[in-house]
């Protein structure tokens, strides 16, 4: 008695001790921060560490005496609440009083300084941004004149371009309300002339100008002038042609020119975003995947530095958790900042820890809580109870990964479409959406995934009642005694069913809580697949086993029969 009871207490704290390492397993594995769907706080500053910060940027092109860029940083800088501990914002007014036509430009330029020279600024348009600085007519004579003599052949077609009369949205060069467009023009030309535009852009617009007068349908080029001259009005010279030297492609600019006009108040952290990346691509395709909460992203990623924001930009991910950012940002610790660092250089290894540690975790947590099981002693095969110790760990892992993954069931912002809007330039407002939608007939990650973890649970099923049949036919008793047995595993055999009905029960409620996003395709799939799991378990595995153990033991059935005969 006292060898069984020692054996008991050994038992029980065996137990304890596996519980406890798989619940301190599990707890190691979630603060491993992983990169899967979306991106830890702690990872977004650990890359913004040592790289270029907002306010050495602003500071640098203040150097350069490009005012604009800098204003537009220091705003940016107010916005996201960062101290300007360095005196920017006294040597950026020093050097706005200083130089009045600085100020207004935003930039010192040769051309325009060649071109107005002689035109004070009284004589400059009250409209904003660049376009203020050429719509004045004899700013725009000035600028015109020395533009027409450049040798650059996409100057002489961009220029070419103010006689075609196929205009829709804009009035032709030539007409009495022909200003805005002949502003557009010189602005896309000196940008031209002083070599602002990459290649590609160059390339497509001088294809654009060719079309257009060689077919006379202006719709294309016209678009891409409708958004130089929406940006500008955002922005000054010195920042206009800052940024737009950096585009690839021309859809950047009309992208450009909704995130402005969607998140005016944010036109700052945007631009300071798309400066510090130099991948405005990346931050339009960005706020296009996450629309306003994209920017929130953005503006956190800025105050880190320029590494945080390129991190954003090349991964295409949301923030773990927006909504605790900043305090999650203020309680990084020793171990938290040493595991980010290890996420961010291994992300792919930082993530099969994590994991790793999850099913470990979840492995010892069940095993260990099975010694305190005593009141149930079925005796099983090592393999079946090997199987369902593995299907349990499974499953939890599964948990697991929804759970420290907010966003694995689809981001619940909506992004930028990316629409066309009329720019303003009086006080009436015009608008015009274009929508285009591109059908797909390919499921989303989300879905593959939820059908994929429902599909591999009925496998998982299948293998443990596989394994009871191979479990009760190796046992040395009678075949009458294993019908019985197979007849007592109904239920087990019917787990499948079971299984897929939960599953799809499951997904309807939290669908219905809003937990996830809607969608049947994945909740039914669970039914689906318990349903046919169930009837491959019945007509291919159990049925069989029952027709051969029946027709083993029809003598002592008949014998049976005939007892039960007489005896009746």
């Amino acid at each position: 008695m006292a060898r069984q009871s020692n054996k008991g207490s050994l038992r029980i704290l065996a137990g304890w001790l596996l519980l406890l390492l798989g619940v301190g397993l599990v707890a190691l594995g979630w603060l491993v921060p992983s990169r899967f769907k979306s991106v830890p706080i702690d990872v977004l500053k650990e890359a913004g560490a040592g790289t270029e910060y907002i306010v050495d940027t602003a500071d640098s092109y203040l150097l350069e005496n490009n005012v604009g860029v800098s204003s537009l940083l220091l705003e940016a800088m107010r916005l996201l609440d960062i101290p300007d501990d360095s005196g920017l914002e006294l040597r950026l007014n020093a050097t706005k009083e200083a130089n009045a036509l600085i100020n207004r430009w935003g930039a010192w330029d040769l051309f325009l300084d060649a071109a107005f020279s002689g035109i004070p600024l009284e004589y400059y348009s009250d409209q904003p941004g660049a376009l203020g600085i050429v719509l004045a007519k004899a700013n725009r004579d000035s600028l015109g004149a020395t533009l027409v003599n450049s040798r650059n052949p996409l100057v002489s077609e961009i220029l070419s371009t103010g006689e075609l009369t196929t205009y829709r949205r804009l009035f032709p060069v030539n007409s009495s309300a022909g200003r805005p467009l002949e502003a557009t023009l010189l602005i896309v030309s000196l940008l031209a002339q002083e070599e602002r535009f990459s290649p590609p852009v160059r390339r497509e617009i001088r294809n654009r100008a060719l079309q257009a007068k060689a077919s006379g349908d202006a719709s294309h080029l016209e678009d891409f002038y409708l958004d130089m001259l929406s940006l500008s009005r955002s922005l000054d010279w010195g920042q206009l042609k800052t940024l737009l030297s950096s585009f690839q492609e021309l859809d950047t600019f009309t992208q450009l020119r909704y995130a402005f006009h969607r998140s005016a108040d944010s036109l700052p952290i945007i631009y300071a975003a798309s400066l510090l990346s130099s991948d405005p691509e990346g931050v339009m395709q960005y706020l296009g995947e996450f629309g306003d909460q994209g920017v929130e992203t953005l503006g956190i990623a800025v105050a880190f530095g320029a590494g945080s924001v390129s991190l954003l930009v090349n991964e295409q991910l949301p923030l773990e958790n927006l909504d605790r950012a900043n305090e999650i940002a203020d309680s990084s610790n020793a171990l938290g900042s040493w595991l980010a660092s290890f996420s961010l250089q291994r992300p792919y290894l930082s993530l099969s820890v994590k994991y790793a540690l999850f099913f470990t975790g979840a492995f010892f947590a069940f095993l260990g809580s099975s010694r305190f099981s005593r009141f149930y002693g079925e005796r099983s095969s090592p393999m079946l109870a090997y199987t369902q110790r593995v299907f349990v760990s499974f499953a939890s892992l599964i948990v697991l990964i929804v759970i420290s993954e907010p966003h694995l069931a689809g981001s619940s912002s909506e992004g930028y479409s990316f629409q066309f809007v009329m720019p303003v330039l009086a006080q009436e407002a015009g608008e015009l959406v274009v929508i285009e939608t591109t059908p797909s007939t390919s499921m989303d990650h989300t879905t593959m995934l939820s059908v994929g973890f429902f599909f591999l649970l009925q496998v998982l099923v299948f293998l443990i009642c596989m394994l009871k049949v191979r479990e009760i036919n190796r046992q040395e008793v009678d075949d009458l005694v294993k019908l019985k047995l197979m007849e007592n595993e109904e239920n087990l055999f019917d787990a499948g069913l079971y299984v897929g009905i939960a599953g799809t029960c499951i997904s309807l409620v939290l669908q219905v809580l809003g937990l996830i996003e809607a969608n049947l395709l994945s909740a039914y799939a669970s039914n689906l697949f318990g349903i046919l799991c169930v009837a491959i378990v019945k007509i291919r595995l159990v049925r069989p086993y029952k027709n051969q153990l029946i027709l083993a033991s029809q003598d002592q059935l008949m014998m049976l029969t005939k007892k039960t005969a007489i005896t009746g």
